[in-house]
């Protein structure tokens, strides 16, 4: 972990701490945005000559890692930067020095790992809106005649973590943009070429990679069969997210049991299963039952789109963790604290 000094920044748009947590020395504050985790030795951060904080990644050394250039200016540049349902991490400038070719991409503030499991007061509703704009990405990129193939949620960035548990009013004025990264064992497949041509056979490997991922993989990737690398990349980010339960509080347990209350946990209770239904649905072993990037994203909104907002500022049941990682800065939450900004 490095921190880069606050003198002389200036903010790149993809960065930011909340006002509750600005000044704080851990977790989401200034110093915590400032800094940067190595969690890949192919990269390293720095500071523009204009104060912008950027991040230095290898993408290429010859002619390996050439299909990872070649995609990303195809994604993280030129027309396709401006959709707004694409989710890539805009490339800034190529770099070549000798035969190495470096991508400089802005510093993003948040591994959407962070957003539950770790120091964050999400609510489900943060948690659900940065799913779907998962999702969204996976879609676009799909549309693309592109599988990402490592599409866990640490291969998702956000701008800041909105922690609605601990604000005290029931809407956040805006919401932070999830970004994707780490392209290097995407494939992609022409535009016309068949759905059967579209197929993988074994895990994915490439890169930096010295050998296949040791991420967990669905049945069909380990059977040794051609499978639908689409579909992969639904299951990995449904796996990495299998930690989340939304559960629908008790009537006992809300704070003041009035007729509008009382209709919302109704609302809950009908509404709910719907959103929990989608996730599972998301790892179903079987790739023929399994939905679309774009039927789970559909299936969510529905979902997410039947209950009011302010139904959602609830705490979300986690699982234990089984294979992530946390930062040394992390703190315990305090999921039953809401705040008002003037009280900070």
């Amino acid at each position: 972990m490095t921190a880069a000094s606050r003198g002389g920044s200036v903010s790149n748009g993809f960065m930011y701490a909340t006002p509750l947590r600005a000044y704080e020395k851990l977790s989401g504050s200034i110093q915590r945005v400032l800094s940067y985790e190595y969690r890949n030795a192919l990269t390293r951060a720095a500071r523009a000559p204009d104060g912008r904080d950027v991040v230095f990644r290898v993408l290429a050394v010859g002619e390996e890692g050439r299909e990872h250039v070649d995609l990303l200016k195809t994604l993280a540049r030129g027309t396709y930067s401006l959709i707004s349902a694409n989710h890539t991490l805009p490339l800034l400038e190529l770099i070549e020095l000798d035969d190495i070719t470096f991508g400089v991409f802005p510093k993003v503030a948040f591994s959407c790992s962070d957003l539950y499991h770790s120091w964050a007061e999400s609510s489900v509703g943060d948690i659900l809106e940065m799913i779907a704009q998962c999702l969204e990405a996976l879609v676009f990129l799909h549309t693309c005649g592109i599988a990402h193939r490592d599409a866990f949620k640490d291969n998702f960035v956000i701008q800041w973590v909105p922690e609605s548990l601990r604000i005290d009013y029931d809407s956040p004025s805006s919401r932070p943009r999830v970004y994707m990264i780490d392209f290097e064992l995407a494939i992609r497949f022409p535009l016309d070429s068949p759905k059967e041509a579209r197929v993988c056979i074994g895990r994915p490997s490439g890169g930096s990679l010295p050998g296949p991922s040791g991420r967990p993989m669905p049945p069909e990737v380990l059977s040794g069969e051609p499978y639908d690398p689409f579909k992969l990349d639904v299951w990995q980010l449904g796996n990495s997210i299998s930690d989340f339960k939304v559960v629908v509080p008790s009537v006992d347990s809300l704070t003041s049991v009035s007729l509008s209350t009382y209709v919302l946990f109704l609302v809950l209770q009908s509404t709910i299963p719907d959103i929990d239904k989608v996730l599972v649905s998301m790892v179903d072993p079987d790739p023929t039952t399994r939905p679309t990037a774009y039927e789970a994203m559909k299936a969510l909104l529905d979902a997410v789109g039947a209950i009011p907002p302010v139904a959602l500022i609830i705490e979300p049941q986690l699982e234990p963790l089984e294979f992530a990682s946390f930062s040394s800065l992390s703190v315990s939450p305090n999921p039953e604290r809401r705040v008002s900004l003037n009280n900070e």
